[in-house]
């Protein structure tokens, strides 16, 4: 028979969380230069402390805890997680249509390619079969590794638009694919149910095909595709939800549509004027660029074998997407750094597209800014992540050089750190 004492102590441990019988986890992070703000100068030699993968201190006079772990990275200049706020989840080759699971398998590649690539958040606007939620899910339960995700489950779109690859003979029965809960819309009453069935399923963010686009093969980046009333009441019933509206809007009638709907995010915006950029400005509504995809598209689309609609429709688009892209920088639109990448095990990512933000006019720093503190703040976890402070994710990514000087040190990143543990980095090189 167990004694008084024994029960008292085993009733304790089983009151007491794990957690607390725990010694918290210290890690000691020690940086050559540190950008711990992409809107502040740097720290010479500065420290991080990280505990149970939260910053506890940070600066230049930081020096190690008694008994911490300690990651050198006193070579490199070191920032914070990097944030691609568009982004989708590669499941194969382009064009190819696997099950479910095998997209889902694949997506678990991808997502860990995107953390050791120094992606620590990410906002995924569309997939099939909510693989982007059930990845979410893994990941924050921690069955697989990946970055913080922010997904948009399917995307919504009329059928014959943007969304629609689906090559089936009219002789095959649609009905049942050609629903809400796909995301396929024919009137405000389908939008509103399409809006509740995706959060319904897990998504965190409403994706809203508004206009035609460049890889779908059915539509024109020109044509208007959703109504300005079904676009009202996706915004509304999201916004009911406090879930944000990410609207892909590639021409000026399609753009001005979903800015006065009250989007929360303009997706490519490829036309915008004077009118356009008065109105984000003065509503705070951030414009996603995605310049690096299109200029990919226009450079190496023919290598990539793109189908033909794709090479013609990236090359018609993209002259006007850049030209849109530098009059909102010139304008001092609200920008976040969007790669619109599937995050393919050694292709393109969020870092691409910051280097192709500076290729088109942006400083280094002010491209850093968007793939940090603004990504943070448009995905809402600038809480979190965006910058190295004291109660925020001890996330880190090292470079070997100045990105302030040569923003393509970022080509090969040395070294990653997430949530205060040493992940492989990842480079195409």
């Amino acid at each position: 028979m167990k004694s008084m004492r024994t029960l008292v102590l085993v009733g304790l441990a089983i009151l007491t969380p794990l957690s607390a019988l725990a010694a918290p986890k210290v890690v000691y992070v020690r940086c050559g230069k540190l950008i711990f703000d992409a809107e502040k100068p740097p720290i010479a030699n500065a420290g991080v402390v990280i505990t149970d993968g939260k910053v506890t201190a940070v600066g230049a006079d930081v020096t190690a805890p008694a008994g911490a772990e300690e990651i050198d990275l006193s070579s490199y200049t070191v920032m914070p997680g990097l944030i691609d706020a568009h982004t989708h989840i590669w499941s194969g080759a382009f064009g190819s249509t696997p099950s479910s699971g095998l997209a889902l398998l694949r997506g678990t590649k991808a997502v860990s390619y995107a953390l050791s690539s120094g992606i620590v958040a990410m906002r995924v606007l569309g997939t099939s079969d909510f693989i982007d939620v059930s990845l979410h899910e893994a990941i924050d339960e921690g069955t697989i590794p990946g970055p913080h995700m922010v997904p948009a489950a399917h995307a919504i779109s009329i059928i014959g638009g943007h969304g629609d690859f689906f090559s089936q003979p009219v002789q095959f029965p649609l009905t049942d694919y050609y629903t809400p809960l796909n995301g396929f819309i024919n009137s405000p009453d389908d939008a509103e149910k399409a809006v509740h069935l995706q959060i319904k399923y897990g998504a965190k963010v409403i994706k809203v095909l508004a206009s035609g686009g460049v890889l779908s093969p059915l539509d024109s980046p020109t044509a208007e595709q959703v109504s300005p009333e079904e676009l009202r009441v996706i915004v509304e019933q999201a916004h009911m939800d406090h879930l944000k509206v990410a609207a892909h809007a590639e021409n000026l009638m399609t753009i001005l549509a979903a800015l006065h709907a009250g989007v929360d995010s303009i997706e490519h915006g490829s036309e915008l004027n004077a009118e356009t950029i008065d109105y984000m400005k003065s509503h705070h509504v951030t414009l996603v660029p995605t310049v690096y995809i299109v200029d990919n598209l226009m450079q190496n689309g023919e290598k990539m074998r793109m189908p033909s609609y794709v090479l013609k429709k990236a090359n018609e688009v993209g002259v006007k997407q850049l030209a849109s892209y530098k009059l909102a920088l010139q304008s001092g639109v609200y920008i976040a750094a969007g790669s619109d990448q599937s995050y393919e095990p050694g292709q393109g990512t969020g870092r691409d597209e910051v280097m192709s933000e500076v290729k088109f006019g942006m400083s280094p720093q002010q491209a850093l800014v968007t793939a940090t503190k603004h990504g943070a703040e448009l995905l809402g976890i600038d809480d979190l992540l965006g910058t190295v402070a004291v109660g925020k994710e001890g996330d880190l990514v090292a470079v070997e050089g100045d990105p302030y000087s040569d923003i393509r040190v970022l080509e090969n990143v040395r070294a990653v750190v997430y949530q205060g543990r040493t992940i492989p980095p990842a480079n195409r090189k």
